[in-house]
């Protein structure tokens, strides 16, 4: 498990750092919850369907309506 919190630590870092540096694009970063797939055997709170909702909505907003360098915990705009 600890490797898994230093992964996500190191991402959420990366998404501000690569934010900063690209100010020209949108970066976030977003955990879409534990979604019902092969690699979950099938245990999940989520379809893939509604997994992939969260990301594909953000990709849609408008430029200007979209924040960036932010962690989304599904469809909440949240803290590191």
């Amino acid at each position: 498990m600890a490797a898994y919190v230093v992964s996500k630590a190191g991402l959420n870092g990366y998404t501000r750092i690569l934010a900063k540096k690209h100010p020209e694009i949108r970066v976030n970063s977003v955990c879409p919850g534990v979604v019902r797939t092969d690699m979950t055997f099938n245990i999940g709170d989520f379809s893939v369907e509604e997994g992939a909702s969260c990301p594909v909505r953000l990709a849609l907003l408008p430029y200007q309506e979209t924040p960036s360098g932010c962690f989304f915990n599904r469809k909440q705009l949240s803290e590191f």
